[in-house]
């Protein structure tokens, strides 16, 4: 087995047997079972043997860790085990401050607490839904208002849908008061009354309001569907161009593996382009999800849905010519549940090709001669669904040897009530009685790079424009100006300044210029709630676009490693087993990072405010970040594409269509070939 192969279900077992075993007197509630990376120091001389065919490998022994509570109790602990011993090498007790993330097994049970309790059942009926009507119970993370909270607790928003079909939109009927429950005892602390009106005030004991619900089921849409659109397939006969071998992948130069985790999700190891290496590790760090609504208890709304649930846990199965097109390969793994048994993940991740477009082409102007190649692109595609948002996340690895790291925001507004007749500077009505508040979606990339080595550094490259003088008498040019991060920090997006990874040890000859890949990143608006926020002081990570820090070992998650009602980590501390603080305390370490083991973490940016075009489902709102090559090749990397070719390609023209496509086989603009 590979020393980054997640976790098989007998793995997850053993873990889990041994973790019981180790807790005779109490009953274990997991939280998650979790494949241990290798140190890098000693993965990095594995994966290194691995390339160049060494035999036998370096032994690595494999560890899990596994997050649980004594059941029935707050006591969090943390366990180490070695998978290759069976035994469990470390335990520990966590601070009181710290919790677990939600679990599926709990959420049920605190929905199901939630609505079986008498006075909540009181509240619904004096409410007046119509008998039609069913209310269903969606769970977030209570978030922080002040430091003295000791539990932790869930903020229950209801809402309405007519019970005749699953599929009826309850966003659309937001009911106008929230249930806080206990996740430890299951019992209601509170029903808060939700504000109806454009400041802080409460309605008590207002009734609904029937209106015209909005359908995004098509089931229950009554728009009658597109009649002209004719079938768009994807056909490759030969089979793909790629190569799978387990988690391993090979296409077009391209070497990677893929893994997965029940915190990440999707994450890319080792990669590499043409036996050169560039990537140590790719993953999505954290994803907060602020509300801008100021008033309670919506000014404490927010959700960091990688460390609060899990972009593995929240990770869709994939349908074949749905979700993904063409010729599919896919990806499974295996999470745990609360009893520590294996849970199967199937075809989380798939992978598949596409044609992107032109690669690139030119026409000369006396001869006319013409080349041409179409871009191929691997496509690796996971889709997380966290209660009422999709997320889908894809990494495209081009011919050109670029990277690019794709976001799509759809799914549902997450709705909250509001008067007749009211509207908000903060929100968007988008049915009647029914607001969408603005917010953002703020990702937090971590990029661990290894271009052609272990030592790089981050640089700032700003085009300035040059004064008039004797250098620039006609006032035109313009020259870029560079400076080093030297020292652990963060880096604005500003001037269309361009971020680069260099390897400061390593020139090309054609440039002069240290190798580099290019971060290309359109600058996005940051965290707008205020620092001194608990917003801003739990997402520090959401506040800059760029941060870097010195590798260690562990330091994996921008906000740190437990996010559940978390108080902010002032100052950095380990130990054995827990490594406290975030990115923002990582990087005050002030560490050396220019031609260092160094870690970029790149945020990106949704300010979503709310259209009524965006409901009642979302059309997919994009974003992307490329890792592109500058100075790292001496010419164009994609020159030994084939020319494209109609025999290849096989279009057909409209004119003739449906007839099977031209007789033309000749290469693209060219009659010589």
């Amino acid at each position: 087995m590979h020393s980054l192969d997640p976790l098989t279900p007998a793995e997850i077992r053993l873990a889990s047997s041994l973790i019981k075993k180790a807790n005779p007197d109490n009953t274990v509630h997991f939280k998650n079972i979790d494949l241990i990376e290798p140190p890098k120091k000693s993965l990095r001389k594995y994966l290194v043997a691995e390339r160049n065919g060494s035999v036998p490998l370096p032994a690595l022994p494999r560890h899990a860790s596994a997050l649980y509570y004594h059941r029935g109790t707050p006591n969090l602990f943390v366990a180490t085990v070695d998978l290759d011993a069976s035994r469990v090498a470390k335990i520990k007790k966590l601070e009181s401050r710290y919790y677990g993330q939600a679990d599926m097994d709990e959420v049920v049970e605190v929905r199901d607490a939630c609505l079986r309790h008498p006075k909540v059942i009181d509240r619904i009926k004096s409410y007046g839904l119509p008998d039609n009507m069913t209310v269903v119970c969606d769970t977030w993370p209570y978030g922080r208002d002040s430091d003295q909270l000791n539990r932790r607790i869930a903020q229950c928003y209801l809402y309405a849908k007519d019970r005749s079909h699953p599929g009826y939109n309850s966003y659309d009927n937001p009911l106008p008061f929230s249930p806080v429950i206990d996740y430890l005892t299951k019992e209601l602390i509170d029903i808060i009354e939700l504000p109806l009106e454009s400041d802080h005030s409460t309605t008590p004991e207002v009734k609904h309001i029937p209106h015209v619900n909005k359908e995004w089921h098509h089931d229950l849409n009554s728009l009658p569907k597109r009649a002209d659109l004719k079938p768009l397939t994807v056909h490759q006969p030969l089979g793909a161009s790629f190569t799978v071998d387990e988690h391993l992948v090979q296409w077009q130069k391209w070497r990677f593996r893929v893994g997965f985790n029940w915190r990440e999700g999707m994450v890319i190891h080792d990669v590499t382009y043409d036996g050169r290496e560039l990537f140590h590790r790719l993953s999505l760090s954290e994803m907060f999800v602020p509300y801008g609504d100021p008033r309670t208890p919506y000014s404490r709304k927010s959700v960091f849905d990688v460390g609060d649930i899990g972009a593995g846990v929240a990770a869709n199965n994939l349908a074949l010519g749905c979700d993904c097109l063409g010729l599919i390969k896919y990806f499974s793994f295996t999470l745990s549940d609360s009893n520590g048994n294996p849970v199967p993940k199937p075809n989380a991740i798939c992978m598949h090709e596409i044609d992107d477009g032109i690669g690139w082409k030119h026409t000369d102007g006396a001869t006319k001669e013409v080349s041409i190649v179409r871009s191929r692109v691997l496509v690796l595609q996971t889709i997380i669904t966290v209660g009422n948002y999709e997320y889908i996340f894809k990494w495209h690895f081009d011919q050109a040897a670029g990277l690019h790291y794709i976001i799509q925001a759809t799914g549902i507004l997450s709705t909250v009530p509001i008067a007749p007749g009211v509207k908000v500077p903060w929100g968007t009505n988008v049915n009647h009685g029914v607001m969408a508040p603005y917010h953002q979606h703020v990702f937090s990339l971590r990029i661990d790079p290894t271009l052609d080595g272990d030592k790089n550094s981050l640089i700032e490259e700003d085009s300035v424009a040059m004064p008039f003088d004797d250098e620039n008498p006609c006032g035109v040019g313009y020259i870029t100006k560079t400076n080093v991060v030297s020292t652990s920090g963060t880096s604005q997006a500003v001037n269309n300044r361009v971020h680069k990874i260099v390897n400061p040890s390593v020139i090309n000859r054609i440039s002069g210029k240290p190798v580099a890949y290019a971060i290309h990143s359109p600058q996005k608006q940051m965290l707008l709630a205020h620092p001194d926020s608990w917003h801003g002081k739990r997402a520090k990570f959401a506040l800059h676009p760029y941060w870097v820090t010195a590798y260690r070992d562990g330091e994996l998650y921008a906000a740190g490693d437990y996010t559940y009602q978390s108080l902010p980590d002032d100052v950095a501390m380990e130990d054995d087993t827990v490594n406290k603080g975030d990115v923002a305390t990582w990087a005050k370490r002030g560490d050396k990072v220019d031609n260092e083991d160094i870690v970029l973490w790149h945020s990106v940016s949704l300010t979503h405010n709310p259209r009524p075009e965006d409901y009642p489902v979302m059309p997919c709102e994009t974003m992307m970040v490329s890792l592109k090559p500058s100075g790292f090749f001496e010419q164009n990397p994609a020159l030994d594409v084939p020319q494209s070719t109609q025999r290849m390609n096989k279009s057909v023209l409209f004119e003739e269509a449906p007839a099977s496509g031209s007789k033309s086989g000749a290469c693209c603009g060219s009659s010589k070939l």
